[in-house]
């Protein structure tokens, strides 16, 4: 994910702010990619690295992936201390090479090294050979700038590849150029160069790391992978080679046709019969990765799905789509990079790890998680893949298209609280909460904990101290596909939920949230990211004790920023105070310059939670 290029001098890169920390220094990193033909490749790198703190202790782990087509030839490297002297070396045999489960049909495993540095600085060095054969579908992307706070000295990319495979190349965040020449052999010789290339800063709210350092992405034109032909030069290329893959995977034997026809043909419509055989997929059918060969992008057939009841995401999407065809309900496949919300879509190339289903139903277009049917409800599109671009792939090829989000409006969470104070400051207080969409996904790891470990997690994002949880309930919601969300109740006791001072007892308003204000910067680098919007929306009802009054209410709020907003308001009666506050936070992409306007905004934020009610006793 992060390997990448430019050339020369400073000019090379296109954010010319260095880093006031470098916490390592890129001293060398040399690629040499040697391809032979279609179907094999020869990988050369040489890195060496200076590391400057603990902070850069990552550089010093080495792990390389491979399989029966993809092999590891040799690996070797030094330490040297700040002296100069060798203090360790390593070799091939010192790499441990991971277990991976048995119930996991896949041929690949990684190879790795653990290194802790003794004292800093140090310099380390790693020289590695890998071998690919049966297929070329990429190259290793050129990526000098492996981390934040990383100064790159000198780095190198030279790739050699026959001509007939039309290689293709995209410079990203670096003005560098690619040499080319043709050698005696007819192939061609790729080549870039990179001097100098200054840190780059860590900053808050930063977009992420891959749209950001300087790359240079590497791809064929035609390839050969496992011998199936293909041509990557336009996504619809792509995609064509995608399909020809799954040609002939989609059969069924005629008595499970027959019991399909069965479970759908009373359906009352299209949605109803995606609703049976999403849920018949969930009950029988689990999840195994299939990475043997060309199992890594060809998926298991249909037929053999439904008689071993597993598949990887692959394998269960064909053979959902497969039913539903059946059935005559339109189904597509569709592969997509989980957890990456942009592909380069200018640069048609191998950007994929996941594939879900597509049901174009009449007003209602369903994306379909296949290998998480079991928990994720039915055409809800979870936080991995929401608003990511994906490759659709039907007869005509490869098309681009992108998932729905969510709007901050649906990642809501409703909180509302009764507190019951008492005169010498401890109170009772009765919590409901919900929680709907990406806010609901945020507490979906909860449901696997146990009921302890779901208390004290509750707990510990109350902004309360002194508390003792009494009863508590933790509830999941899936029927809705458009609302999933889980409900928490939960019955409270503290000990000094407000604070007195002679005969003042100050209140708190912001019981639900801890806010954060990010740090200051002398000078804003990054565009400021914000990944998904939200709203809270927190209802307090405060019970005043007897023998207190009313003396004074924060004032009202309502702050209204490019990136959010927030209100918040207090109403008096007879002898309770109810305080309503509604806090949304916009998700985009914001210049550099509005990075002060989220600190101001968020400021806001965390003085109006940090507000007191204040009673005077009578």
């Amino acid at each position: 994910m992060k390997r990448l290029i430019s050339i020369l001098l400073l000019l090379a890169w296109v954010l010319p702010v260095a880093s006031q920390t470098v916490d390592a220094v890129v001293l060398q990193s040399t690629t040499e990619v040697d391809c032979r033909d279609m179907k094999g490749t020869r990988i050369s790198e040489q890195r060496i690295y200076r590391l400057l703190n603990e902070r850069a202790s990552d550089m010093a782990h080495f792990e390389i992936g491979c399989n029966k087509w993809q092999k590891l030839s040799d690996f070797n490297g030094q330490v040297t201390d700040a002296t100069g002297k060798v203090i360790r070396k390593f070799k091939k045999g010192e790499l441990k090479r991971s277990d991976l489960s048995s119930g996991f049909a896949d041929d690949y495993y990684t190879l790795s090294l653990d290194y802790t540095p003794p004292s800093y600085p140090i310099t380390i060095e790693f020289n590695v050979v890998s071998e690919v054969n049966n297929g070329n579908f990429g190259f290793p992307t050129f990526a000098p700038v492996e981390a934040y706070n990383t100064q790159v000295d000198h780095a190198s990319y030279v790739l050699t590849a026959p001509a007939e495979m039309a290689c293709r190349y995209l410079c990203r965040n670096t003005a560098t150029q690619v040499t080319q020449s043709t050698l005696a052999d007819g192939r061609i010789r790729y080549e870039a160069h990179l001097e100098n290339l200054p840190a780059i800063d860590s900053e808050p709210y930063s977009p992420p790391a891959r749209e950001i350092m300087p790359q240079i992405l590497w791809a064929p034109g035609k390839f050969e992978f496992h011998g199936v032909p293909g041509d990557m030069s336009s996504w619809q290329g792509f995609g064509a080679w995608i399909h020809s893959l799954l040609t002939g995977r989609q059969e069924l034997s005629s008595e499970f046709k027959a019991q399909l026809h069965a479970m759908t043909d009373t359906c009352a419509n299209d949605r109803s019969k995606v609703d049976v055989i999403y849920r018949y997929l969930a009950q029988t059918t689990r999840y195994v990765s299939i990475q043997l060969g060309i199992g890594g992008w060809q998926p298991f057939p249909a037929s053999e799905v439904c008689r071993t009841g597993f598949g990887d995401c692959k394998g269960l999407t064909n053979y959902l789509c497969a039913m539903l065809h059946e059935v005559g309900v339109p189904a597509n496949y569709v592969v997509i990079r989980s957890g990456q919300r942009h592909l380069v879509t200018e640069f048609p190339s191998n950007q994929f790890n996941h594939v879900i289903a597509q049901v174009p139903l009449p007003g209602d277009t369903l994306w379909l998680e296949c290998t998480a049917s079991a928990f994720v409800p039915l055409g809800y599109v979870h936080e991995s893949i929401a608003g990511n671009d994906a490759l659709l792939i039907d007869e005509g090829g490869g098309h681009l298209v992108r998932l729905p989000n969510y709007s901050p409006e649906q990642n809501v969470s409703y909180n509302r609280a009764h507190i019951m104070l008492q005169d010498d400051g401890s109170a009772k207080v009765n919590v409901d909460m919900q929680y709907e969409c990406r806010q609901y996904e945020d507490m979906l790891p909860l449901m696997s904990r146990t009921e302890q470990q779901r208390r004290d997690a509750m707990l510990g994002a109350l902004n309360l101290s002194a508390v003792m949880l009494g009863d508590f309930s933790f509830t999941e919601h899936k029927d809705s596909y458009a609302t999933p969300h889980i409900d928490v109740s939960m019955q409270l006791e503290s000990r000094k939920l407000a604070n007195i001072t002679g005969s003042r007892m100050f209140v708190p308003v912001g019981i639900f949230h801890k806010v954060t204000v990010p740090r200051a910067l002398q000078q804003r680098v990054q565009p400021v990211h914000i990944d998904y919007g939200y709203v809270d929306v927190d209802t307090m009802v405060v019970t005043v004790p007897e023998g207190y009054v009313i003396e004074a209410l924060p004032q009202q709020v309502n702050e209204v920023s490019p990136l959010g907003e927030l209100s918040q308001t207090f109403e008096a009666g007879d002898n309770t105070i109810t305080i309503v506050t509604r806090y949304l936070m916009r998700d985009g992409r914001y210049p550099a310059t509005e990075y002060n306007t989220l600190r101001n905004f968020k400021t806001a934020v965390k003085k109006a939670y940090d507000q007191r009610i204040v009673l005077r006793r009578k």
